[in-house]
């Protein structure tokens, strides 16, 4: 590499060496951190296949970690330094990048000498003002004061661009369709309120007869349905983070210090809060638009009369199925939100005063202010809970890793095997629960109480009955766990299956009759008739608000037919019956809906795709680390890495 640089720059004169050291000071978090002599540095923290990580590789690794970490939490870093485990973050970081190494040089990719010089002027630090390169000597200069040479520096970088590489070759085999991006920012963003009705099959299960020749011609007919996979179940025990976050105590003083130190975090931009009256036009041309501005200009006159009340006029005649209800309450915003038209004329108003009709793409708008808050500093006790659950969460990620190691520890030493042993460590600890997954296959797209883990589930899928394994992070908590049950493939002999196939028929044809039945007496029914009809079939009707695409709809449960069938019924209308898979029917009226803001997700699409992209990209990264962990032989030197861990009592 250096042969390269001399070739093509080779007339360069070299500048001062020592200013440029400066910005290097800043500049090399990763490999400033120096090295150290003396006993033991020669010892491996880790092994992958043939690759040795050395002590001194893994101790200027935890040190770069460490600066990660403290320009993270600032000032706090020092409160939660000691319950995160650094040391094991650190080495499995080193292993899961060697990994990626080797996969990456399997798939033929490679970094050129030419790519790698162009990394290296991409620095600052290494270009002259007129972009040339520093010089041989002033470059070993910068490497000497960092503590590495040229051949360490150059094959880190070459390293860390082959696995740039490698994200890259995932990312391009990765593809997103609009319409998951739209449903995506759908379910962030849109929002119902409505009432649901729901009638359970056990009002008609007991009328439902069925026969031997039903159930052998249904066990016939969907023998896929018993033809099981290889399927495990888990015990797992769970440090539960919302447990955990309730059960730590965070002083006065911890959140007053962390708001001083992120004091620019809590500014608050300029905001409004507004309620409007659309006026939309009635159908096409420039008949229709007359129309409505016609209509806006008579109801601004009654808007602005003495003793006018605004919010029942957009009871009245607002054409906006978001805000109506609300008396056109539109909330806090500020700039950015809302369309030019309107922002700029909301901004201009005063409170209390409501605007002459404003037109927009949507048709026109009467608006009035209700309040206005200037920009500034929020102060402590408006963000005091929002600064508890910061700290909460950053204290209880390091606390449960720590809880979960010694869960894991308590396991291998006693060598606990059985459900009631483990049950037993759960009763323990207030922020531990021992919990059953049913069983599931390694195909399926998630674990049952544990959500989409591809990585755990390429773990478990090679693993024998009885393997422990974790601490491992989960979407509620760190868990250790054992695989408890492993049933092998196969269909289920009829005999086995019968009373499954008899059950699955008769809830069919049970939620069949009932959706006929309930379908007829809602026919028509308006108001509170809906709870009426529903208590006389058995049923009951409760109220959901803001219910959120892809969230479960109390009393129903995951329903995404009853979901779509909400969403796409006018405000103040009535779904049709949806079957929800086999436990009953339901049903919804539509009291509101926030729907999104067609020209705000055109803004926010792209960023949308690529966040969504990233998320799935670490998805096939975690699910083939895995993998490569049972295809690899890993050794870690516990002895090492436990040096540089925390110590606590």
């Amino acid at each position: 590499m250096l042969k390269l640089m001399r070739d093509q720059f080779k007339n360069l004169k070299i500048v001062l060496w020592f200013v440029v050291v400066v910005f290097v000071l800043l500049i090399f978090v990763d490999w400033g951190t120096g090295r150290q002599s003396g006993r033991g540095m020669a010892n491996f923290a880790a092994q992958v296949g043939d690759v040795i990580v050395t002590e001194a590789q893994f101790l200027k690794e935890l040190r770069s970690t460490e600066d990660r970490y403290r320009q993270m939490y600032g000032q706090q870093f020092e409160t939660v330094r000691d319950q995160i485990d650094f040391a094991t973050l650190t080495v499995q970081n080193l292993i899961d990048r060697e990994l990626l190494v080797k996969k990456a040089r399997a798939m033929g990719l490679a970094v050129s000498d030419k790519e790698v010089l162009d990394r290296i002027l991409s620095f600052e630090v290494f270009r002259r003002e007129d972009g040339s390169f520093v010089g041989e000597e002033l470059y070993n200069r910068i490497l000497r004061v960092n503590n590495t040479s040229p051949e360490e520096f150059e094959a880190s970088l070459r390293r860390d661009m082959l696995i740039e590489k490698l994200q890259q070759a995932f990312t391009a085999g990765i593809s997103l369709p609009d319409a998951e991006v739209e449903r995506e920012y759908r379910k962030r963003n849109e929002s119902a309120n409505f009432e649901v009705g729901f009638v359970g099959i056990e009002t008609v299960i007991n009328e439902v007869s069925v026969s031997d020749a039903d159930v052998r011609r249904y066990y016939d007919e969907h023998r896929q349905e018993f033809d099981r996979p290889e399927q495990r179940a888990l015990q797992y025990l769970l440090v539960d983070d919302a447990r955990l976050r309730r059960a730590l105590t965070i002083s006065d003083a911890q959140i007053a210090e962390y708001y001083a130190a992120h004091a620019n975090e809590f500014q608050r931009a300029e905001e409004v809060r507004a309620s409007h009256i659309l006026v939309g036009p009635a159908g096409e041309g420039e008949e229709a638009r007359r129309a409505a501005a016609a209509r806006a200009r008579a109801l601004y006159a009654r808007a602005i009369a003495p003793g006018a009340d605004f919010a029942a006029l957009a009871r009245e005649a607002s054409d906006d199925p978001g805000s109506k209800d609300s008396g056109g309450d539109l909330g806090w915003f500020g700039r950015g939100r809302m369309v030019k038209e309107f922002e700029e004329a909301v901004f201009a108003l005063k409170v209390g005063e409501v605007s002459q009709p404003v037109e927009s793409q949507f048709g026109f708008h009467v608006i009035k202010l209700t309040d206005r808050r200037g920009a500034g500093q929020q102060s402590l006790e408006e963000v005091r809970e929002i600064i508890r659950q910061r700290l909460a969460e950053g204290l209880a990620e390091g606390e449960g890793s720590r809880r979960a190691q010694a869960l894991r520890e308590k396991i291998d030493a006693a060598k606990l095997k059985t459900a009631e042993q483990w049950q037993e460590l759960a009763v323990a600890d207030e922020v531990v629960s021992s919990n059953v997954t049913p069983l599931f296959g390694v195909t399926d797209p998630m674990i049952p109480g544990l959500g989409r883990d591809p990585e755990l589930l390429a773990e478990v899928s090679m693993a024998k009955e009885g393997f422990v394994g974790g601490p491992r992070r989960s979407s509620r908590g760190w868990i250790v766990y054992r695989v408890s049950q492993v049933r092998k493939a196969g269909v289920l002999p009829f005999e086995e299956a019968k009373e499954s196939a008899m059950e699955a028929v008769r809830r069919r044809q049970a939620v069949a009759l009932l959706r006929q039945r309930v379908a007829e007496a809602t026919t028509g029914v308006v108001g509170d008739g809906l709870a009426a009809v529903a208590a006389r079939l058995g049923g009951r009707v409760q109220a959901v608000t803001d219910h959120r695409r892809g969230a479960p709809i109390p009393g129903v449960g995951m329903a995404p037919a009853l979901e779509e069938a909400v969403f796409a019924t006018p405000v103040g209308g009535v779904t049709p019956v949806v079957a929800i898979g086999e436990r009953g029917v339901a049903f919804a009226r539509v009291n509101s809906k926030k729907e999104i803001d067609p020209q705000a997700f055109a803004r926010e699409k792209s960023s949308l795709r690529e966040s969504m992209l990233q998320d799935e990209v670490q998805k096939v990264i975690s699910s083939f680390v895995a993998q490569a962990r049972r295809n690899h032989k890993v050794t870690v030197n516990a002895e090492v890495v436990d040096r540089y861990k925390p110590r606590r009592g």
